[in-house]
């Protein structure tokens, strides 16, 4: 006993070691001053509407720093020794209120140090984090190369996917890079309008004469004493020759500035609209347009950027003055989204993200492959039993925050669990996991926590995966098509529970091979372990077969009361139907004889390779009513992970032919024996 939970504290101790920290990135900042606490948390709970949504300012901070970075969390040391680590909101108050600070900061991943050396700036290591101001000597050669291969992408996209205009690596990095700065900048930019000349960024492209100007110029001010003017009509002003007296060159500087304004602070929109039945919520950009165009509006405009410009000038003032300006607009905030019954669930969708839920599952889960690997030091012992229990108990607290996740997410939308395809994967690795739970509950021999552990850690990563890759708020407004709740409870859920079954199908078939592989190389045999895992997943592939039918019926109704059809052959019904062929296969060849417990494994995991195609591959075909959850760079992970059943479904059929011929030499054994009048007279 003692030995086995030595070996338990090593492998423990052995795991920790593994993860050393990186030195953090030295930045040209003196010090960092940290943000008090409390101005944080107001920050935080802003209002603002992204895509159609409105939710608190933390989730756009945490996916546009993820967009940027590739984390979640910024790291340096500054001069004065110091490390610091900041969360995405700090690193957000540092863009909108301290600008040259945020400059100095490594946020800006490069996975290749080539793309670095093609805009002219020195690299660093060969994937890295650079700085605004690290990239700034090189910004015009990377604005015109950003130029260059998003046209070239665009005739891609156009051409549909002509191998001649498809971005290399070091072109698409470069793309993004382009992009990821010019985001920022307008973040930076963003509130230039509440700070008398102090533009952040850009400042070269203007003349001299209206730097000067900003110095001087309060752009919400002069909104009351300029004509009424639309868009158009500011364009077509500001771009007139300075022919015109002093008074004109002053009056076209000034409209010039106002247009450089109002274009910098695109992008945030924290100001709910006037009207009700409007659902638009308007940037500082649009405030200052809709005040220029109509003088009714201008009184609304003129609050609205005057409390914003009050929050901005405080942020200068101390921390006291600060929190207070913000806690004051972000109150008046609230009471005009309340009042619209909008932004109910903000705080609750902070919580979700802080929380962490599926991180800290993905680290119970791996946490519970550990604990469960030193059980098979000992299998049949009570230590072993005990590593069994405590593993299936982390794999059921690991299922208990996926779960509380889902419902926060189904909470916060309105919705039920799943709405798009990241979705998908949380509730798949839920339904994955509650299966193999149910499995060791009624087998009680470590093979059912197995597969929730492996299920568990699988999807856990692949959420956290897809969410970094995507860099996008995963909490998204419905597609038209899916825009019903009723049909999300029903089809969506109940097809994806399907679509769980087969893939535990496919982990059992797989762990099947993998056992009578083993078994054969040392000459073993376990018949009642492998006959088990046979009846275990015959069972799983009839509860497949289930929720599969029943889900894809329900598609078809739901085809039928949205498009006018039942079926309409589009790919995704399609898949539907290859799993219930599939699993129908699998039943009757068993029933018939034609296949026997190796038969159910390997068609079980070619069942696994025809869900993964179902629910990923076919969204990216680009074809039919069900294309609308296409996501780059998916092929590649299908791929591989369709190599990796290969290689179990190429055990099969060397597990296939060794049992052939073993059964070929017993019955050339049996004839001889019936032959061989020796035998037969012995």
């Amino acid at each position: 006993m003692k030995l086995q939970f030595f070996l338990l504290l090593t492998l423990i101790v052995g795991i920790s070691s593994l993860t050393s920290a990186r030195e953090a990135p030295q930045v040209e900042l003196g010090s960092y001053d940290p943000w008090d606490s409390k101005v944080v948390e107001t920050f935080e709970n802003l209002l603002m509407q992204e895509s159609g949504r409105v939710k608190p300012i933390y989730s756009y901070s945490r996916f546009t720093l993820l967009q940027f970075s590739g984390k979640t969390s910024l790291r340096f040391g500054t001069k004065d020794g110091e490390t610091h680590e900041l969360h995405y909101s700090e690193w957000m108050l540092d863009v909108l209120f301290r600008g040259n600070v945020a400059k100095a900061l490594p946020v800006f991943v490069v996975d290749n140090s080539a793309a670095i050396v093609q805009i002219g700036v020195s690299p660093k290591e060969k994937r890295d984090r650079y700085s605004y101001d690290e990239i700034v000597s090189g910004r015009a050669k990377l604005a015109e190369l950003s130029a260059q291969y998003g046209e070239k992408q665009r005739k891609h996209t156009e051409s549909e996917k002509d191998p001649q205009y498809e971005l290399d690596p070091i072109e698409g990095m470069i793309l993004t890079l382009g992009r990821n700065i010019s985001a920022f900048e307008f973040l930076v930019g963003q509130f230039s309008f509440a700070r008398k000349g102090q533009l952040l960024v850009n400042e070269n492209i203007l003349p001299q004469e209206m730097v000067a100007l900003a110095a001087t110029l309060d752009p919400v001010a002069i909104i009351d004493k300029m004509p009424e003017m639309s868009i158009q009509q500011l364009g077509r002003a500001i771009q007139q020759p300075d022919n015109g007296d002093e008074d004109a060159r002053m009056f076209t500087s000034a409209l010039r500035l106002f247009f450089f304004y109002a274009n910098s602070a695109r992008g945030i929109n924290l100001f709910p609209p006037q009207e009700n039945d409007n659902e638009i919520w308007l940037s500082a950009s649009d405030a200052m347009l809709e005040g220029l165009e109509s003088k009714e509006a201008r009184p609304w405009a003129v609050e609205q950027l005057r409390e914003l410009q009050n929050v901005i000038e405080a942020s200068t003032q101390g921390t006291e003055t600060f929190s207070a300006a913000l806690a004051a607009f972000s109150d008046s905030q609230r009471a005009k989204a309340d009042a619209r019954g909008e932004g109910e669930h903000s705080a609750l969708e902070v919580h979700l993200y802080r929380g962490k839920y599926f991180s800290y599952a993905l680290y119970l889960f791996v946490f519970g492959f550990i604990i469960l690997a030193t059980s098979w030091f000992s299998p049949a012992s009570k230590f072993g039993r005990v590593m069994v229990l405590i593993a299936s108990l982390l794999a059921l607290a690991g299922l208990l925050l996926d779960i509380s996740g889902i419902t926060l997410r189904s909470i916060i939308r309105d919705r039920p669990p799943i709405t798009n395809l990241y979705d998908t994967v949380i509730f798949i690795t839920a339904t994955a996991v509650l299966l193999g739970l149910i499995i060791e509950y009624f087998t009680r021999i470590g093979v059912g926590a197995l597969i929730a552990i492996v299920s568990g850690m699988l999807g856990m990563f692949l959420s956290i995966k897809y969410e970094a890759k995507e860099a996008t708020d995963t909490i998204t407004q419905l597609v038209a098509v899916l825009d019903t709740n009723f049909w999300l409870a029903t089809h969506v859920t109940i097809i994806n529970i399907g679509y769980a079954a087969g893939l535990v199908s496919a982990i059992i078939g797989m762990l099947y091979l993998a056992a009578r592989f083993v078994l054969n190389l040392v000459g073993k045999e376990a018949k009642d372990f492998v006959k088990l895992l046979t009846r275990m997943n015959y069972g799983v592939v009839c509860f497949c077969l289930f929720f599969s039918l029943v889900g894809t019926v329900l598609g078809g109704i739901w085809a039928n009361y949205s498009w006018g059809r039942f079926w309409g052959w589009d790919p995704k019904e399609n898949g539907a139907l290859m799993i219930c062929i599939w699993t129908l296969v699998i039943l009757h060849g068993r029933m018939a004889g034609w296949i026997r417990d190796l038969g159910i494994h390997m068609n079980g995991i070619i069942l696994g390779i025809i869900v993964t195609f179902s629910w990923w591959g076919v969204n990216n075909l680009g074809v039919g009513l069900h294309s609308y959850g296409f996501t780059e760079g998916v092929w590649n992970s299908l791929y591989k992970s369709w190599g990796v059943m290969g290689i179990f479904l190429l055990m099969g059929i060397w597990l296939y032919i060794d049992d052939r011929a073993k059964k070929t030499a017993k019955k050339a054994e049996r004839n001889s024996k019936e032959t061989d009048p020796q035998v037969n007279s012995a």
